[in-house]
């Protein structure tokens, strides 16, 4: 898989409606062949060869939107690895955009109505919402020294108006553990605290 993170910071995401959209503009500015490869590491190997369609649920415009993405797949020509080619505000292998899971734990934040309201306002059930928080404090704390562990609940990407994907936090938290905030793989679930 290979992940965009700083075309992302190119883009004024506050203007695009939904993560589809931003996956959209996004891989305007996306250069496969001058990408490195994420098995070999090989520069101007990589050409698109096919694509799928990746359900996302977003929300947006004040309600639940479903709807899909066409996800490209590349191909190295000097390894022969095949992978998606997927942006930091897609969780892999999951439905629900970074932006509709951090924008649902910042509503929790917020203590304007119960968890179990919240849950049903934005379509998911409570045991998905006790997951996403306990694998965003999981996976916060991995990179948190002990002060910032204490200061935990005054978050900037959950208590303010912070868009997280305006920061290098997501790409910083990749390149240091290898897989992607939210994600739930075997590697992910090794690195557990």
């Amino acid at each position: 898989m290979y992940r965009l993170f700083i075309y992302l910071f190119k883009l004024d995401v506050n203007k695009l409606a939904s993560a589809s959209s931003i996956y959209k503009a996004a891989m305007k500015h996306f250069n496969i062949y001058g990408s490195q490869c994420p098995r070999c590491g090989s520069k101007g190997h990589s050409s698109f060869h096919d694509t799928y369609d990746h359900h996302l649920v977003d929300y947006y415009g004040g309600r639940l939107q479903e709807g899909s993405a066409e996800i490209r797949v590349a191909s190295c020509s000097s390894c022969g690895h095949t992978y998606s080619v997927l942006p930091d505000l897609f969780v892999p292998h999951k439905s629900y955009s970074m932006l509709f899971i951090m924008q649902v734990l910042r509503a929790s934040l917020l203590r304007t109505e119960t968890i179990e309201s919240l849950c049903r306002r934005y379509g998911i059930s409570t045991s998905t919402y006790y997951a996403w928080k306990k694998r965003y404090r999981t996976h916060k704390s991995l990179s948190l020294s002990k002060l910032e562990k204490y200061f935990f609940e005054k978050d900037p990407h959950l208590t303010e108006t912070v868009n997280i994907l305006t920061t290098s936090y997501l790409y910083d938290f990749y390149k240091h553990f290898g897989f992607s905030l939210l994600q739930y793989s075997i590697t992910a679930e090794s690195h557990s605290p």
